[in-house]
């Protein structure tokens, strides 16, 4: 099982402008079900690092909301 570190999550915003949940779940090589996925993201709404833009379920789009 692959590990998902919120900094792995964040490198990815930091090339693209925007993610939706399926195209994060492929680069990071795990389903887009999976509860670590969903933790981090979580995690980093929570802190603010990200914002959902729109989208439902597997659609769901990221932005990064911090250049650090």
């Amino acid at each position: 099982m692959n590990s998902i570190s919120p900094d792995s999550v964040l490198k990815l915003f930091q090339k693209n402008v925007f993610l939706d949940l399926r195209k994060l779940a492929f680069q990071l090589g795990v389903d887009t079900a999976n509860s670590m996925l969903a933790a981090v993201i979580g995690n980093l709404q929570r802190n603010k690092k990200i914002r959902r833009i729109g989208g439902k379920g597997r659609h769901t789009r990221f932005v990064l909301t911090t250049f650090e």
